[in-house]
């Protein structure tokens, strides 16, 4: 009786410990959904692990027949400050998510009907904050991947020889052989399985330690493949809205039934299978004697390899579709947005950029400013007066239409366009080049893309070659622009020369951005003005800025003379 009641007690600690457990863990999903709700309408705050955002960019090469697309170059990403305006829009919780949002970011479409269908799942998801908060949780379990890439891991996997284990089979049959018959049969039985157990134990320290650096990968595998059954319990609506997305990673996981089965044997330390500290020590001395896990494992790596390319169909669906609930967070944190409107053809023979109220995305309180370019547009001004920022402002919005569906702005209207910039150029010392010589090198791969023909090009240019003296740079920058808007590119180029507007009159439309100086006092109205600028202002910035009233007149005569 004694006995029975100790083990009523024993069950009802454990049952207490468990409810507590499962009470806990339901709490914490609470405070984290409530978390996630009031993140909506604010700019993202994550984190990323050292390294990361160098790691990410190998996830691009995977965005299906990636090879045959448009990427954003690296000097157009860096110009526009990208990876800056990625962090802030990044909602995602799972590496799959993360790199879904990245790759959609670098590659513009020029498919109306793939947009639409983002579209359509952008408005579910703002239209369903049960189904949006649910999906980011169970994705929250999948996390990350750390500093690399899910994708640096498939690659990773390349390098490791397969093995079918032949060898450890044999011999973990002869240590069960030789154990029976020595039991049964004869002690001198016991003198083969103890060499066989020896050197059965020393063999697997060194081939475990070869492929414990790839344990993080097929955790991470396996931690997606159990997301799968999260779906079940979605709403209907979900599970209709995404229906062809759903049978897709479904089919694709059916795949990888032998990579999951008994997959606990080697991941023991992620896999609830084994729960208990002295069913892992059990399992520990058995991968030891028999070697179990690295059986597994290589027959888990044999799967992958096989099925690489469909494991990657099912990370690209998983992913994309937490990327659209990113979009989603996104467009509650802009100051305004509007979905693109795309026109197919050019209008009398012109491509066009037309918008109302654009502006910035990363901008607080932002002057926003209407355009309407049916030719490239020439930018004077002051420095700080606007320019450069304006002109990031139309390669980025042209690029978040292309890609997100959206815009920063009351309303745009464009043809599609392969997005390049030369903006923020520097001495490439590592490489012995000149400033002069980045700039030629960044202005030719513009016009390589113009020459390839094909989807129109869109550029911005921040003070055509500044590398150089001022009559080579107003000749050559005349030229190069002339060239461009005779090809059919949609320039946006910002200089400080103002001999340009004059020059360049018949092949650019000419706007500026003005400065108000009165005494000491400056002031940036920020807004987009019709015509060149008036003059120049830099000396009179002097002024304002403190400097010395001797100076400024002695360059103000100086300038006169020029």
């Amino acid at each position: 009786m004694e006995y029975i009641a100790f083990l009523a007690v024993i069950i009802l600690i454990v049952g207490v410990i468990m409810l507590t457990g499962i009470m806990e863990e339901r709490k914490s999903k609470e405070m984290l959904r409530e978390k996630l709700k009031k993140q909506y309408g604010q700019y993202s705050e994550k984190k990323y692990a050292d390294g990361r955002m160098e790691s990410i960019v190998s996830a691009v090469q995977y965005g299906g027949n990636a090879k045959d697309k448009f990427v954003i170059d690296d000097i157009t990403w860096n110009d526009l400050e990208m990876d800056r305006l990625f962090k802030a829009i990044d909602y995602t919780r799972s590496a799959a998510g993360e790199e879904a949002l990245y790759r959609w970011l670098r590659m513009p479409v020029f498919d109306e009907e793939v947009l639409n269908r983002r579209e359509k799942h952008f408005r579910f998801f703002e239209e369903h904050e049960k189904d949006r908060l649910d999906y980011m949780l169970f994705m929250g379990d999948v996390g990350r991947t750390g500093k690399y890439s899910v994708y640096d891991y498939l690659d990773y996997l390349d390098a490791l020889k397969e093995n079918n284990c032949l060898l450890t089979k044999l011999i973990d049959v002869s240590l069960i052989i030789s154990l029976i018959l020595g039991l049964a049969v004869n002690a001198y039985f016991f003198i083969p399985f103890a060499v066989m157990l020896a050197y059965h134990c020393l063999s697997y320290t060194k081939q475990k330690k070869e492929i414990e650096p790839y344990l993080t990968t097929f955790s991470y595998f396996i931690r997606i493949l159990d997301s799968v059954k999260n779906f079940d319990g979605m709403s209907k609506e979900f599970k209709e809205e995404f229906k062809a997305e759903l049978e897709g990673i479904k089919k694709d996981k059916a795949e990888f039934a032998s990579f999951k089965r008994l997959s606990f044997l080697a991941m023991d330390n992620n896999i609830g299978t084994v729960s208990t500290e002295l069913g892992r020590l059990i399992l520990a001395y058995l991968n030891l004697i028999f070697h179990l896990d690295l059986i597994k494992l290589y027959s888990m790596l044999h799967v992958v390899k096989e099925k690489k390319a469909v494991l990657i169909d099912l990370l690209l669906g998983m992913g994309e579709m937490e990327a659209c609930i990113s979009v989603v967070y996104a467009r509650a944190a802009f100051d305004e947005y509007t979905a693109p409107c795309f026109v197919e053809k050019k209008e009398n023979g012109r491509n066009l950029y037309e918008a109302e109220d654009l502006f910035h995305p990363l901008i607080e309180q932002p002057v926003k400013n209407s355009l309407c370019q049916r030719r490239g547009m020439l930018l004077t001004g002051s420095n700080a007066s606007g320019k450069s920022t304006f002109l990031k402002a139309v390669a980025i919005n042209a690029l978040l239409a292309q890609t997100i569906h959206t815009v920063c702005a009351k309303k745009y209207r464009s043809n599609y366009f392969r997005i390049y910039s030369s903006m923020a150029l520097r001495d490439s010392l590592l490489q012995g080049e000149s400033y002069f010589i980045v700039e030629i090198k960044s202005l030719k791969r513009i016009f390589d893309g113009v020459e390839e023909g094909g989807v129109p090009v869109l550029c911005t240019i921040d003070e055509v070659l500044r590398g150089t003296n001022t009559a080579e740079r107003i000749g050559a920058s005349t030229e190069l622009l002339k060239e461009l808007a005779r090809k059919g590119a949609l320039c946006f180029a910002a200089t400080h020369d103002l001999e340009l507007t004059t020059l360049l009159e018949g092949e650019l439309d000419n706007y500026h951005f003005e400065e108000m100086v009165e005494g000491t006092d400056i002031a940036f109205p920020y807004l987009l003005t019709k015509g060149g600028a008036k003059g120049r202002n830099a000396i009179k910035l002097l002024k304002a800025f403190g400097f010395d009233e001797e100076l400024v007149e002695k360059a103000e005569k100086l300038a006169g003379g020029f």
